[in-house]
């Protein structure tokens, strides 16, 4: 019959006071078995684990959910991105609308090269169009066949443009009409203007098809320096009217438009045209 000889230090001995709990000694306590029967003797040894071994324990735990937490806040960052990035590939940017073409108009004419999965016309605040629109297909490829198809194309009249929407920037609200003097607008640069054009002609031109906010030609010296400027009140309506209005012919020369480089002031930072009738007439 074996006789089991346990010794097993009393936990008063080692104090787990929480003062005590931060310098724990480096040697634990053992529970020690001393087995006796015919074979010789054997001893174990098995450490009793205290509560710092414990703690230390769950706090491994807890950095290690920290860790996975973030890792999976990254992979669902990803997969916004590669989501967003899709998307992008699936929106379309159209300019130039005739303003009578409405929702159920765009989805049945881009519904030729697939799936129209949405269409938001952007409005005026009175409710009409303002001549272009974002369209939604159902995936990349025919998105790429709505471009191949009707960029350029077309349509009562008016020829209309379409490219990838870029990060799905919506237009910004119509200013005020009472903007204050030095506010800045969306320009485009005008040039190869004939010496003839004044602002008003300017104005009248792309009023036509837009809403200008402003069309100004530059003088030099009290001459026309063969150049200007026409603002708008977003940049949306901007690419429209550089699009539609690129290339036609005002009294004899075609226009070359492309974005200002930088957004002057209604103040005017560039000489504008301030010039008397008397002078028009003799230029």
């Amino acid at each position: 019959m074996a006789a089991i000889e346990a010794a097993v230090p009393i936990f008063s001995v080692y104090s787990y006071s929480p003062s005590k709990l931060a310098l724990a000694p480096k040697q634990l306590p053992f529970l020690r078995v001393h087995v006796t029967s015919s074979i010789p003797t054997r001893f174990r040894s098995f450490p009793l684990f205290p509560v710092p071994f414990v703690r230390n324990h769950l706090t491994k735990n807890h950095h290690c959910f920290e860790q996975s937490s973030a890792l999976q806040e990254v992979v669902v960052e990803e997969q916004t991105e590669q989501t967003v990035e899709l998307n992008q590939k699936r929106k379309l940017y159209v300019v130039n609308l005739p303003w009578s073409l409405s929702v159920v108009d765009i989805k049945n004419l881009f519904g030729q090269c697939g799936t129209v999965k949405d269409v938001e016309i952007i409005k005026q605040n009175n409710g009409k169009s303002r001549g272009f629109a974002f369209v939604t297909m159902a995936s990349a490829e025919e998105a790429q066949a709505v471009i191949d198809k009707f960029d350029s194309h077309e349509i009562l009249g008016r020829i209309i443009g379409i490219q990838f929407a870029k990060r799905f920037k919506k237009p910004s609200p119509p200013h005020p009409q009472g903007h204050l003097a030095g506010e800045t607008h969306h320009k485009l640069y005008v040039s190869n203007l004939a010496w003839k054009v004044r602002s008003t002609h300017l104005r009248d031109c792309f009023a036509e098809n837009f809403k200008p906010a402003s069309a100004t030609v530059v003088f030099d010296a009290g001459k026309p320096a063969g150049y200007g400027f026409v603002s708008f009140a977003s940049q949306e309506e901007a690419e429209a009217a550089k699009f539609a209005l690129d290339g036609k012919e005002l009294m004899g020369r075609p226009l070359r438009l492309k974005f200002s480089q930088k957004n002057v002031d209604e103040a005017g930072s560039e000489k504008e045209e301030v010039v008397s009738e008397d002078q028009q007439e003799e230029l």
